[in-house]
């Protein structure tokens, strides 16, 4: 396109040149501006060409379909897409069948989509590609269709025209692109796939670890109950064993006071817990008395250790 553009610039200018005397040439200031703005073109000093040739459009000698098309696409390389768009409308409205028609459409939906303006860049090429089937920037058109699409995140539209460009013009210079673009779309798509497995394994995680903790909680909550009840179960058994016991004692202390004799009802005793205590009236000896109730005793003691041992585990 560029070389179409640098046969456009001398073209003009011969033609410019040729119309007009060689001292009028000189004389003129709008034809300076306009040879001037042709070589920054030439030269492709963009900035300086846009400000010549937009100085060369006042004059009414330059009001030609070459001079904007020249600016415009000096814009265009300048990348200054606003005022590319508003000299694109201008032409389009004054020159619809020109020459450079095809091409002033082509930029204006190139400048579209710069601004980020994709579906009107869509709308303006699928316009071009309508009109123009035939022109060598066709397939360059349906490249953009397809990179708007792909801005917009619209993958799978994107890729059948990718995809028409790879087959149907696999010389065109955007028949790489348009390879590595549909390359992106499939690791795109794969990425995808693995965020939605991730995101559903995170799911079922954390549902699996909310009810885990859910059931742990649970289970503590009953284990607590059943050890609570268990050492309300030996704190009752070591009182009843502690308060015999106490009586066991009462009965050593009562017999070592009466000088190995118990009253008639101290055998007969029993503790709150509702045990009876051995029947020492049986026996006619203290000591034998003595040694039962120590044995007894012992025995007592023995229970409450074991219970407080079952409590704790």
């Amino acid at each position: 396109m560029r070389a179409f553009l640098k046969k456009v610039v001398f073209l003009s200018a011969l033609a410019l040149f040729s119309a007009q005397g060689f001292g009028a040439f000189a004389q003129d200031s709008g034809t300076v501006a306009f040879v001037e703005g042709c070589k920054a073109f030439s030269s492709g000093d963009w900035n300086s060409a846009v400000i010549m040739l937009r100085k060369a459009s006042a004059y009414a000698v330059n009001d030609t379909p070459d001079t904007y098309y020249m600016l415009v696409a000096a814009e265009m390389y300048a990348q200054d897409f606003e005022s590319a768009l508003t000299d694109c409308d201008f032409f389009l409205n004054n020159y619809p069948e020109n020459l450079y028609t095809a091409r002033v459409k082509y930029m204006k939906g190139k400048a579209m989509f710069s601004l980020g303006e994709y579906e009107k860049s869509i709308i303006e090429f699928s316009d071009f590609c309508h009109q123009y089937e035939n022109d060598e920037l066709y397939p360059s058109a349906l490249f953009y269709i397809a990179e708007a699409l792909y801005a917009a995140y619209k993958y799978d539209e994107a890729e059948t025209i990718y995809e028409r460009i790879i087959t149907d013009y696999p010389e065109c210079d955007k028949a790489p692109t348009a390879q590595f673009r549909i390359e992106s779309i499939a690791q795109r798509s794969r990425e995808e796939k693995l965020l939605y497995l991730l995101k559903q394994t995170g799911e079922e995680y954390l549902s699996a670890k909310e009810d885990y903790e859910r059931q742990l909680k649970m289970y503590n909550s009953e284990t607590l109950s059943t050890t609570r009840e268990k050492l309300e179960n030996s704190e009752q058994k070591n009182k009843e064993l502690e308060d015999q016991i106490k009586e066991l004692e009462d009965q050593i202390s009562l017999l070592k006071a009466n000088g190995g004799k118990l009253p008639p009802d101290a055998g007969k005793k029993k503790t709150s817990g509702g045990t009876n205590l051995p029947d020492v009236t049986e026996f006619e000896s203290s000591d034998e008395i003595l040694a039962l109730l120590k044995a007894k005793l012992i025995q007592i003691q023995y229970m409450i250790d074991k219970n407080d041992q079952n409590g704790a585990e």
